[in-house]
């Protein structure tokens, strides 16, 4: 008994020595839910030339009561050169406040005193401490945050004492504070910490007969931060066999199933999981991932039948909607596209906002429903189901957002207009999809052919409206393409192309030249040719006019560009550049590059690289092009 008086006075005369200098409250023993006024003097403290201050403070209690540490802030009452201020009385499982002082106006300046924060322990009747009133303070610099919001760090050795002294003074609670005091030794890393915190894991299970999993577990992660993976994974298997439904099966079993190749196998594995941990949180990640699977193995049935079987939580709409839409672009499993795209529709109804939605779930789920929508009105269109198509694609649309559109599903719209006959009904927004720029070349020639063919219209008629529905955007974008226009000198060249003819600059003077400069090996420039291709076709009848592709740095033998262009048959004239010499004299630094050359023989555009976007490649060729017939013209 006198040892522990001794070790009680040790501990709380000195802090209070220090707190009648600067901080002290009344009563001096305060009680659980008594009010508690104090009073604080910054005069040797970093706040001593700061005039508007304010406190903050955590309650604290148990390690597992740490959710009262939510800071609150106290208003201070200036009297002289000292602050006052009260804190209003505490819940039951309070032991302690513990509080900082700073600046109201520049929350970074704070008194922290020296890292130990100002503390207010509980005490009971007698005038003695209550437990926790000392560990508390320790979990509030290892459970919380506190501190260092404050810009300030913990003492691990203050912190390893506080865990000691609690301990000592109340034996009952180390159950509570073990790992936390050993996980302390381990931060203070002190000589000889190792052992010492090994003995004191092995010391503490060896005294619980039946250790709890959340006592493994502890026991394995201290294991594990003084690098002894052997028996960290020793005390994991303990806790596995204590606890086979828990997380740790969870998370051995789940790991099995992402890592079985067999999909056969996998589908056994992951109903086996759900069976015996329905209410998984890795539930949900295996059933997307599983959802995946079906796809990916083309199980489309079994994907249908697995979906059906899943709560509207566990289902991804959006991944639904890929599929589907994949499904449809490849014209396979289309009655399983259209029911895929059914589902997800059904559910995205009744589906709860899922986690990974951080913003308004109303507007996110509109957005997915169109996306829904989108796949299954593709999903029928392949199907020759038009009307049913028409009717899904009005639910796609959204006239008042044409710049935005689709310019693929704008052309799938009009084709099932077309085929219900309400091309006129749709006509409003096609003719504003392509004076915005939002047609492809197709949907264009559609709309052009099927205007050409109403009572009284001709071709020429029908060319005409569609030149003035593009009117204001070509002259947008040539204005655009102006500022890219440059004005060099055309170096004079003569080639051999692939039929042995010669190719030469003199020959097509007076000629808009397009030169596509490239190789076989070359990826973009491969991937460029159906679009180079199509710019071509525009001007095939135009003998002013010339494409030339002209292959160089091949590097390899000539055998293999002919090869390349029989296998590959596009209508093209492909000069040989063997030596580079022409693509050093055109400034080519890497392929692909398309350089065309005006009439006047002067370079006038130059372009490195493939975008990957075809209609674009095309619009901004044919674009240049005409410009340059046009200032030919004037």
């Amino acid at each position: 008994m006198r040892s522990t008086l001794s070790f009680f006075s040790l501990l709380f005369i000195a802090p209070h020595f220090l707190a009648t200098a600067q901080f002290c409250f009344s009563p001096e023993k305060p009680q659980a839910g008594q009010p508690v006024s104090f009073t604080y003097s910054p005069q040797t403290t970093p706040l001593a030339k700061d005039s508007m201050l304010e406190g903050r403070y955590v309650r604290y209690g148990a390690p597992n009561m740490m959710q009262l540490s939510r800071p609150a802030t106290v208003t201070l009452v200036r009297q002289g050169n000292d602050y006052v201020g009260q804190l209003p009385a505490s819940a039951k499982e309070v032991t302690g406040t513990m509080l900082l002082f700073r600046n109201s106006k520049l929350p970074n300046r704070t008194d922290v005193n020296k890292g130990q924060l100002y503390v207010i322990p509980i005490c009971d009747a007698s005038g003695r401490t209550v437990p926790h009133a000392i560990g508390g303070q320790a979990s509030v610099f290892t459970r919380s945050h506190y501190l260092y919001e404050a810009g300030a760090r913990s003492d691990p050795n203050w912190v390893a004492t506080l865990y000691e002294h609690e301990m000592r003074l109340n034996p009952e609670v180390r159950p509570q504070y073990w790992a936390d005091y050993l996980a302390a030794l381990v931060k203070q890393k002190k000589p000889g910490y190792g052992p010492k915190v090994k003995a004191g894991i092995e010391s503490y299970l060896a005294s619980r007969p039946t250790p709890t999993v959340a006592e493994l577990m502890d026991g394995a992660q201290l294991y594990e931060s003084i690098g002894d993976f052997p028996k960290a994974n020793a005390l994991r298997e303990r806790q596995k066999a204590v606890d086979p439904a828990g997380s740790l099966m969870q998370k051995d079993r789940s790991m099995a199933i992402r890592n079985e190749t067999d999909w056969t196998r996998k589908k056994t594995a992951y109903l086996a999981f759900a069976k015996d941990f329905p209410t998984s949180t890795l539930l949900p990640a295996l059933t997307v991932m599983m959802t995946d699977g079906y796809f990916k193995n083309n199980d489309i049935k079994g994907l249908l039948t697995f979906v059906d079987q899943q709560s509207p939580a566990q289902i991804d709409v959006l991944m639904l909607s890929t599929m589907a839409n994949q499904l449809a672009e490849e014209r396979r499993s289309l009655p399983e596209a259209e029911q895929l795209a059914k589902r997800g529709i059904a559910v995205l109804k009744t589906q709860p906002k899922p986690a990974s939605v951080t913003g308004n779930w109303e507007v996110e789920k509109q957005v997915r429903h169109r996306h829904l929508m989108n796949a299954y009105a593709l999903a029928l269109l392949q199907q020759e189901k038009y009307t049913e198509a028409y009717t899904a694609y009005q639910d796609v649309i959204n006239p008042e957002d044409v710049e935005n559109s689709d310019p693929r599903t704008n052309e799938r719209y009009f084709l099932s207009a077309l085929r219900t006959n309400h091309a006129n009904d749709a006509r409003p927004f096609i003719e504003s999809a392509v004076q915005v720029g939002k047609a492809a070349p197709s949907l264009k020639s559609t709309l052009r052919d099927w205007y050409a063919k109403q009572p009284g219209n001709t071709v020429a008629k029908a060319d005409a409206y569609l030149a003035d529905l593009e009117s204001d955007l070509k002259a947008e974008q040539m204005d655009e393409l102006r500022q890219l226009l440059i004005n060099e000198p055309a170096p004079a060249f003569s080639l051999t192309d692939l039929k042995g003819r010669t190719i030469s600059s003199s020959a097509l003077r007076g000629k808009v030249v397009v030169l596509d400069f490239w190789a076989t090996w070359c990826g973009p420039c491969v991937a460029s040719f159906p679009a180079m291709q199509e710019a071509q076709t525009r001007f095939q009848n135009d003998e002013n006019v010339k494409f030339l592709f002209v292959n160089t740095r091949e590097g390899g033998p000539l055998q293999r560009v002919h090869n390349f262009m029989n296998k590959n048959p596009y209508p093209f004239v492909v000069p040989l550049d063997t030596q580079q010499k022409v693509a050093k004299s055109y400034k080519v630094l890497g392929i692909p590059t398309k350089v065309v050359i005006g009439p006047n023989g002067r370079v006038r555009y130059r372009h490195v690289g493939y975008s990957g976007d075809p209609e674009t490649t095309v619009n901004e060729l044919t674009l240049v092009v005409e410009m340059l017939k046009q200032e030919q013209s004037k």
